[in-house]
């Protein structure tokens, strides 16, 4: 006697491992939320990581150069290529970040479509697989 025979149970192998699959994607569904969090802690503590870095190297310079009495200050044509050059790196940023959402936007819509296609081609070979015993089915 197999396994499902033993418990009582008598499910044909499609039944259990229906219920497999079931059981599989529902696990993976609740881990999405804990997931999520995990990915969005992880970025938001690696910017944290990357600011105070960038901070303390400029706050380390600047004591360094008033300690050894090195003169900061920038001509205007300098500080405004630095603030261009701020800009621009925030734009380009931004620029990235929607085509990226654009990109996880696009990837979602294939998904959904194939999925969407997907049961329209197994609804069309159920259709061709009754079709098909039909014939060497007789009702009784």
């Amino acid at each position: 006697m197999s396994k499902i025979e033993n418990t009582g149970n008598h499910k044909d192998i499609y039944s259990v491992w229906k219920d497999g699959l079931d059981h599989f994607y529902s696990n993976i569904e609740k881990s999405i939320p804990q997931f999520h969090q995990a990915a969005t802690n992880l970025f938001q503590e690696y910017v944290k990581a990357w600011n105070n870095a960038s901070s303390s190297i400029v706050d380390i310079q600047r004591e360094f150069a008033t300690k050894a009495g090195i003169k900061s200050n920038l001509p205007e044509a300098s500080i405004n290529i630095m603030r261009d050059s701020a800009e621009k790196i925030n734009r380009s940023f931004d620029v990235q970040n929607k085509i990226s959402i654009a990109s996880i936007d696009a990837a979602k819509q294939n998904i959904h479509t194939w999925n969407e296609n997907s049961s329209a081609f197994a609804n069309i070979n159920k259709s061709i697989a009754d079709s098909l015993i039909l014939p060497f089915n007789p009702k009784i």
